[in-house]
């Protein structure tokens, strides 16, 4: 199990420099000038020449590169131009609203996903299946910023069930449960994608597993088709579950960009997208770069635990 951790750790590195590098580059190609934003169009040009050199704008990419992750490896990811304060700062107060979120998505996941899978898979191309197939395609068509704007026009604005922005009520803040009716909703909007995904790799588990001996021994045994199904078969598909599940981390991190931006979540994702119309340089590779480091995290937890349910799964 540590030769599996360290192994994915080490693969980790190359995956987080290459991810830091691209969006480093692309950034420095994006057009505009930096400097005259932050001094705005009625600077002169001598000022806006003295700020780049300060910020060292005028130097070549790759050295301009090397600069910012030496700092990076020194625990330096620089400060915000728009808010003037580091980088590390505004990611930590903003990270634990996109955890929180993403949290929420994924107990949904966990928690239909399997069931799901269990009554299509274990019962093949009968009646319940076909629903749940065209309920998962139905989910995997649906882009999270539409799923997230249908239902805020439903929900919220239409049946005023659920609010329709922020983490909670700015004027009567009422603790965890207004912040977890204010959750309802974008949770959903981040949890349908991975819950399709899961579902389908699930049953197509669940169906491969229900043609097994095994299967056909327990039923000779005189056992219910619902203890064999949702016993025997569920417990056999549980490795693949908690791999398909594990990956749906990061992706999930990842979608939650989109819901914070619909319903104003105030979390990295947020956070990110504000970055980008102020170009906030410093911010959108910091932001980028923990999104990634989530997406590894993840990835490490879906191993881990496939590998300690299924010993015999390769390293």
């Amino acid at each position: 199990m540590l030769m599996l951790i360290a192994k994915r750790l080490l693969g980790a590195i190359p995956v987080l420099l290459g991810v830091s590098f691209v969006v480093f580059v692309a950034l420095q190609l994006v057009p505009g000038d930096v400097a005259r934003f932050i001094l705005g169009y009625s600077a002169t040009e001598e000022n806006v020449q003295a700020l780049r050199e300060e910020l060292g704008l005028n130097r070549p990419i790759l050295i301009q590169y090397g600069i910012w992750l030496g700092n990076v490896l020194s625990g330096d990811f620089g400060r915000s131009i728009a808010l003037g304060v580091p980088v590390t700062t505004v990611i930590l107060d903003k990270i634990g609203a996109s955890l929180l979120l993403m949290a929420a998505s994924l107990f949904l996941v966990l928690a239909f996903g399997l069931g799901l899978a269990a009554i299509a898979g274990g019962h093949h191309r009968s009646k319940r299946d076909r629903v749940v197939v065209l309920f998962t395609l139905f989910c995997a068509s649906m882009p999270p910023f539409w799923l997230g704007i249908v239902l805020l026009y439903v929900f919220g604005l239409q049946l005023r069930m659920f609010p329709i922005s922020g983490m909670y009520d700015m004027a009567n803040p009422g603790g965890w449960p207004d912040v977890l009716h204010h959750l309802v909703l974008p949770a959903i909007t981040t949890a349908v994608s991975s819950l399709a995904i899961v579902t389908r790799v699930t049953r197509g588990r669940m169906i491969d597993v229900m043609t097994q001996p095994y299967i056909l021994a327990a039923r000779a045994r005189g056992l219910s088709e619902r203890r064999v199904v949702y016993l025997e078969a569920v417990r056999n598909v549980l490795p693949t579950y908690v791999g398909i599940s594990g990956l749906q981390i990061g992706y999930i991190f990842g979608n939650a960009v989109f819901s914070e931006i619909v319903f104003n979540w105030p979390g990295i994702g947020l956070q990110l997208y504000q970055a980008i119309i102020q170009r906030d340089f410093p911010v959108v590779q910091g932001s980028v770069l923990a999104i990634a480091a989530v997406f590894v995290i993840g990835n490490l937890i879906s191993d881990v635990l496939a590998k300690a349910l299924d010993p015999r799964r390769s390293a």
